[in-house]
């Protein structure tokens, strides 16, 4: 059965509670009469400006979604309407976001933190971020196999989610860890194969996938990726690039005490190959020691 979520109505002696719900209760009719009378007064001497710059409330709401918290339980916390948040963020449906907002709810905005807006883990919300998350992994190079291993899913499920428009907390959540994890690094120094690399990228490109270096913000729906990133993944690696690469990735690695074995599965290279760049590494060390004395 599905429940729909209401919002609280705002406590007695609040503007709000009279105004838009209609109480008339002494405790709300006095807190409108207030209201009423220091307007009536601001404005007979000029002063009165009910609306505050929406700027610092854009980024605290971006603060809150960057930590996790979807639109739609900053709103409940806030005891505004989505909406209300949607145009100050997003610019919807303009486009464009509103650059004033009134001072109540900028005020009620502003006191919403991330212990306000604890969520159930079924709680579902927009699968923006989550599925430009997977999408851009995707078209770095990243295989749906190795993703579902390091975020915790089925295969099969992660591509589902690639294009899902809702998603649970809990799944979001997780997505999310995958992704801060991951995008830090490249799948060639993770060890995917240069197989499921290229068979990745082809799936994005044919899927019109772009990279993270595409968004200004990946979790804005209105956001449109920049295309344009001056990315080539697709250049031709000369031989001398390749093995500067692999020298540096073994030289990393055996920093890391990683062994032989490791380092060659990690790099889809020959252990004997392996083994070569360390001793090459292993001379050098010794002549670097030797001119230091």
């Amino acid at each position: 059965m599905t429940t729909t979520r209401t919002r609280p109505i705002p406590d007695h002696g609040t503007l709000s509670r009279h105004k838009y719900h209609g109480c008339k209760c002494l405790t709300c009719r006095v807190a409108y009469s207030e209201y009423a009378t220091k307007r009536r007064r601001q404005s007979a001497y000029g002063t009165w400006q009910p609306f505050t710059p929406a700027a610092p409330v854009r980024q605290h709401v971006m603060d809150l979604q960057q930590a996790g918290i979807p639109v739609d339980a900053i709103a409940d916390a806030a005891g505004v309407t989505r909406q209300t948040l949607a145009r100050i963020v997003y610019g919807i449906p303009a486009g464009n976001p509103t650059q004033k907002i009134r001072k109540e709810s900028a005020e009620a905005i502003l006191r919403v933190s991330r212990n306000d807006c604890q969520l159930g883990d079924g709680t579902r919300l927009d699968g923006t971020g989550t599925r430009r998350r997977i999408q851009a992994l995707v078209a770095a190079g990243w295989s749906f196999v190795v993703l579902a291993k390091e975020m915790g899913f089925n295969d099969r499920a992660l591509a589902s989610l690639a294009r899902a428009d809702r998603v649970t907390v809990a799944t979001a959540r997780k997505v999310k860890d995958g992704y801060r994890r991951l995008n830090v690094l490249t799948p060639e120094q993770y060890g995917v194969r240069p197989h499921a690399r290229a068979l990745a990228r082809r799936v994005a490109a044919r899927e019109g996938w772009v990279t993270a270096a595409a968004w200004d913000n990946i979790d804005d729906p209105n956001c449109k990726p920049d295309t344009d990133t001056g990315e080539s993944v697709d250049r031709h690696v000369t031989r001398d690039e390749l093995a500067a690469y692999r020298r540096a990735e073994v030289e990393r690695l055996r920093s890391y005490r990683t062994s032989d074995h490791e380092i060659a599965q990690r790099l889809d290279m020959a252990i004997t190959t392996v083994r070569g760049i360390i001793t090459e590494l292993e001379a050098g060390e010794r002549r670097d020691r030797k001119q230091a004395a």
